[in-house]
């Protein structure tokens, strides 16, 4: 016998399921949730059946699920329980999950399920069991791990049966529905009946969710060592003095660490925050323990760790290792201003303000930071001195460091200023399909591409801290969903100037727009004393024929009887410069701009210094390459190479250019546009053009780079050369933000704006039935949206709103706003594997049937491309059968010129599956030419970009080069600079040399023109001879040293005032109460540092650079 025989009669196939779930239970309870999940597909196309819910018949189990959530007739416990054995299934299917406690829950679930779907469509109750039997001994064969590739297959087995035996059911279900129906009241009190015997109750199935949640978590719910339900707690403010917690979570030694209260999925969690608050005073007063606090209505959960933060929405629960360690943590967590930044790892000024501002906002209660940093100024090494103070302090255990891409991630992980040279004690690890199951490292390393793919293995409180390398925009729409999933520290790091980061990003991180949580820009680095970044010196080389392009008329006659002689005649020979290595190719171009690297460039020992060519294309970087060699065959192909991604073995030849000699010219395809470190670089080499600011600054950056004894012992590097063969610096002085990339839209996305737009004319229109068609493809494509991304579950009260039939009944402008700007870009997160095709197709029709309703002369040109796409189709293939005489038709364009909506909806319908049977398009052919380019013209570029030259005051200069070449003023000077102050021999020294007349000038006269007390002498000297840099460095770098718990916004008016010495050649002590000072705060030095003592020791770190200025005025 079994639970589900009352379903023989009308669905054998069902029954049999249900019968092989049970068969399963004792010998393989992953085989029988298995079972299980294939009986809820089968009975949710029954459900979608009778309630004539229109979908397609291959949408997935999920979307089926959603669109019978928008009945407001069924019970919602009958959607929560179909839920309730996908989540489960998932498991089954996708692991060798086997919880015999689960799978009792999905067959019971499934019992419940069909039972009152059988009452619904019968009106018989009695056939139903009053109460599951469990099977006592072992019915089914348990299936080995050897077997379990075949057994999982069989999903793809049963596809096929509900196309023949399951579909015949749908069809016979479709047929009993046009007949004569039983007493619908008769029915409602039997349901009511067999409602009540199952317990078939939303707050049921809402608690059975909510014990998934905490067995995804790994807490064990039939364990009352770990988990407690309905937990009695005392006192309480109510008239008992007792109070029931839903859920209360244990660690080992019966302490309560956590507490989950649930309400209605109906309601707002945050209505049981209060509640709960008042359970975790109660157990605090029982155990003297403070739990972390959790509220639920099964789709969105809240924590709320009281004792440290603020409540915040989270996506999962602890698991027991993860809450545990926080409220280790509570005990042991130390203040971030105790950390001793390390300075071997991050020792300049601004690297250590970064962190602190960053410090500052995790204590002051924020969780994400941003740090805009220039390329080439040390993100990676502030970030890893950042996580050290972390560490150190225990505010973090684990964290993740994410980026776009290997060799950028590498960098981070192993090589040099690494993680793996800095923290060496810290276990690391990369993530990968093989390690997966590693959980014993501190540091670990993914690309935003691996980890979408596994974030969701671990748990949401795994992580403590992320860093996102590289955080534009690109990244936070494709991967958003990493950054949110995890209950994390979130540090985003870019280099793209602030200018450049879009809006959204800002807002990602907390952040106001176009403010970061820390700034340091390339103009700041290349200006500091001594410089941290390299100027660069630009010059354009260009060629006749990159400026121009090839065109037949232009030519020399010489050049036309040339190409005549290949062959080759007037009308192929057009091309504009963007043509250039797209379409055709010049030999001699080419020669010109390698030899002008070879020429021109930098040199490093006996040969050219490492460089990069930025090409357009492989196959232009395998012509230069070509034409390297024959030009240069005396290095044997060995100083010049290709780096592009799809070279077999790229890394090593990376790494080749990166650590040895040679080769030294790296002719670059993409791979060394962005992130690659290799300060040794002396020269760019742009041979294609570049129109996106952000990514032509990036490039740049790759020369940027301080490089000590490149030239040997003491010979530093100063500046790179930038050769620019395509005008950008040009492009760039005329647009300044170049071309500014437009907002993507994915394909679902736009298709789902067409049909609104759509829906949106017809309710104009009145037309009923149009827009009854339209709304049924709009809640398809809601339907089809993935419940367990975050974005789409942060929108879930949206969603549930658009369930009911009756939200759809007014088409008014709040429904189509709500389609718009909530709905519409959650599309981006629909998986269109092999949809894209069809996609396409669909939004091209959708086009022309609004360019065709509305009278849009666009119509014509779209015609015209639809021809050109269907004149691809193989219409030989066994697919076309049937259609290929329409399609044919079709590239008639007289067809369309009379063509409906009607006409083009059905060339939607009939199409847009076979659109993927298309054949590659016949492109322009590609042309190598051999002709002499002339007009080669190189000019330096005054650019925007370099760094402005001191204009020092010529009479400074003439003092200063009179005070340097007397002899006895060599060591006044030298303590001048240094900060030391002059003895009363010095003075002597000093007045005695003046009074002599060996000067031109007297002291009176420089301290008149500068602005200065004469009695000052020291002051009045170094406004001449200024202040020796290095050492001015060294004490102020020292001070913060041994100034730990110094604020950021400390450390930063600390930078101004040295560069203020540095400018001025000393400082007027009145000046800090001025001006720039004020704008940080109202009452100057004194606000910045209002700790007395601090403020005495910041006025003796400036004392020796102090000047007394003569005050002026009436």
């Amino acid at each position: 016998m079994s639970n589900f025989d009352f379903l023989k009669s009308k669905w054998p196939d069902l029954a049999a399921t249900g019968r092989q779930a049970e068969g399963y239970l004792n010998t393989d309870p992953n085989a029988a949730t298995f079972k299980t999940r294939l009986f809820a597909e089968k009975l949710i196309d029954l459900f979608l059946v009778y309630f004539k819910i229109d979908i397609d018949f291959d949408a997935n189990f999920y979307e089926k699920v959603s669109c019978l959530g928008r009945i407001k007739s069924i019970n919602p416990a009958v959607v929560d329980l179909f839920t309730l054995v996908r989540r489960i299934g998932n498991k089954a299917v996708h692991t060798d999950y086997g919880d015999i406690k689960d799978a009792k829950e999905c067959i019971k679930s499934i019992f419940k399920l069909s039972a009152w779907f059988y009452v619904k469509t019968t009106g018989f109750r009695a056939d139903i069991p009053k109460q599951i039997v469990w099977p006592e001994k072992k019915v089914e064969k348990a299936i080995t791990k050897d077997s379990r590739k075949e057994y999982l297959q069989e999903i793809e087995k049963v596809k096929a049966e509900l196309n023949k035996a399951h579909q015949k059911e749908l069809e016979v279900l479709k047929k009993q529905l046009e007949l004569a129906q039983p007493d619908a009241e008769q029915i409602e009190k039997d349901l009511a009946i067999i409602t009540n015997d199952l317990g078939l109750t939303e707050a049921e199935t809402r608690v059975k969710l909510v014990d998934v949640m905490l067995k995804e978590a790994g807490w064990d719910v039939a364990n009352p060592d770990q988990v407690k339900t309905e937990f009695p707690v005392s006192p309480f403010p109510n008239p008992s003095g007792k109070g029931y917690v839903d859920y209360v979570l244990f660690d080992n030694v019966g302490k309560p660490i956590a507490l989950v209260e649930t309400k209605k999925t109906s309601e707002s969690p945050a209505t049981g925050q209060h509640q709960a608050k008042l359970y975790a005073d109660a157990l605090e007063q029982m155990y003297q323990v403070r739990p972390v606090i959790y509220y639920t209505n099964g789709h969105e959960t809240w924590m709320w760790d009281d004792a440290s933060s603020e409540p915040r929405q989270v996506w999962g629960i602890y698991s027991f290792d993860n809450l545990e360690y926080l409220m280790q943590q509570h005990k042991t967590k130390k203040s971030l201003k105790t950390v001793q930044i390390d300075p071997n790892i991050a020792g300049r000024a601004y690297q250590i303000e970064g962190i602190k501002r960053v410090y500052e906002d995790y204590e002051a209660g924020k969780r994400r930071a941003l740090m805009v940093m220039a390329t080439g100024s040390g993100k990676t090494r502030t970030a890893i001195a950042l996580v050290k103070g972390l560490l150190q302090t225990n505010w973090v255990k684990r964290v993740l460091f994410l980026a776009d891409r290997d060799e950028l991630l590498k960098q981070a992980m192993d090589r040099k200023n690494s993680f793996k040279v800095f923290l060496p004690d810290s276990p690391r690890v990369r993530i990968t399909p093989e390690t997966i199951d590693n959980r014993e490292a501190s540091i670990y390393f993914a690309t935003y591409q691996t980890m979408i793919n596994y974030y969701d293995q671990y748990n949401v409180g795994f992580f403590d801290l992320i860093i996102a390398d590289e955080s534009h925009r690109s990244i936070y729409k494709s991967y958003k969903d990493i950054l949110d999933y995890f209950d994390a520290f979130l540090l985003g790091l870019t280099a793209t100037p602030v200018d450049f980061i879009n809006r959204n990003t800002f807002n990602f991180f907390g952040c106001p727009n176009g403010d970061p949580t820390f700034h340091y820009s390339y103009e700041e680095a290349y200006s500091h004393v001594p410089p941290y970044l390299l100027r660069y010196q630009p010059w354009e080389a260009t060629t006749n024929f990159l400026r121009k392009g090839i065109h037949w008329d232009e030519l020399t006659e010489e050049q036309k009887r040339q190409l005549e002689e290949d062959g080759l005649s007037e009308e192929l020979i057009d091309f504009d410069r963007e043509a250039l290595e797209e379409f055709v190719t010049n030999h001699d171009t080419n020669a010109i701009i390698l030899q002008t690297l070879m020429n021109r460039g930098i040199k490093v020992g006996d040969a050219i210094g490492k460089s990069i060519i930025f090409a357009r294309n492989i196959r232009h970087a395998e012509y230069m390459l070509k034409i390297f060699n024959e030009l240069y065959p005396q290095y044997k192909g060995k100083l010049a190479a290709i780096i592009h991604s799809r070279i077999k073995n790229h890394e090593d030849l990376l790494n080749d250019f990166k650590e040895k000699d040679r080769p030294r010219i790296a002719i670059s395809v993409d791979m060394l546009d962005t992130g690659i470190d290799v300060p040794e670089v002396v020269n760019l080499s742009f041979a294609k053009p570049v129109y996106s600011k952000v990514k032509f600054l990036q490039m740049i950056g790759r020369g940027t780079r301080l490089c000590e004894n490149l030239f040997g012992p003491g010979k530093h590097k100063e500046i790179f050369i930038i050769f620019d063969h395509w005008g950008n610096f040009r492009f760039f002085d005329i647009r300044p933000e170049g071309e500014l990339p437009s907002e993507s839209k994915s394909a679902l996305q736009v298709r789902f704006e067409l049909r609104i737009r759509l829906l949106e004319f017809f309710n104009r229109q009145g037309n009923i039935t149009r827009r009854a068609e339209i709304i049924a493809l709009l809640r398809n494509d809601i339907a089809a949206l993935p419940e367990r991304t975050i974005e789409v579950k942060k929108k879930w009260k949206v969603l549930e709103s658009l369930k009911p039939d009756q939200t759809w009944l007014a088409v008014n402008d709040n429904l189509l706003n709500i389609l718009r700007m909530e709905i519409a870009p959650l599309m981006q997160w629909v998986d269109v594997q092999g949809q894209l095709d069809a996609i396409w197709f669909d939004n091209e029709l959708h086009r022309m049937e609004l360019a065709q309703l509305t009278g849009d002369h666009q119509y014509g040109r779209q015609v015209e491309k639809i021809i050109l796409e269907l004149q691809r189709l193989k219409l030989n293939l066994n697919q076309f059968q049937g259609v290929r005489d329409y399609v044919l038709q079709l590239m008639n364009r007289e067809v369309w010129t009379g063509m409906d909506y009607d006409g083009l909806e059905h060339c939607r319908k009939t199409l847009r599956d076979l659109m993927k049977f298309r054949g590659n398009l016949i492109g322009r052919p590609y042309l190598t030419l051999n002709l002499t380019d002339s007009g080669q013209r190189i000019e330096r570029i005054a650019d925007g970009f370099s760094a402005p030259t001191l204009n020092m005051d010529e009479y400074i200069k003439r003092v200063e080069t009179a005070l340097q070449n007397e002899m006895q003023m060599q060591l006044v000077i030298y303590k001048i600079r240094k900060g030391e102050k002059l003895t009363e021999l010095d003075s002597h020294t000093v007045y005695q040399l003046f009074d002599s007349g060996k000067f031109e000038f007297t002291l009176d006269e420089l301290a008149e023109n500068a602005h200065i007390n004469k009695d000052d002498l020291d002051g009045l000297l170094r406004r001449f001879v200024g202040v020796d840099e290095a050492e001015l460095n060294k004490r102020f770098e020292f001070f913060i040293y041994a100034h730990p718990a110094i604020a950021a916004t400390q450390m930063k008016v600390l930078d101004m005032i040295k560069n203020d010495i540095i400018k001025n050649r000393g400082i007027s002590f009145a000046s800090l109460y001025q001006d720039q000072y004020l704008a940080v705060n109202g009452q100057g030095i004194d606000g910045v540092f209002p700790d007395k003592r601090l403020n005495d020791e910041v006025i003796s770190l400036i004392e020796p650079y102090r000047v007394k200025e003569v005050e002026y005025g009436g």
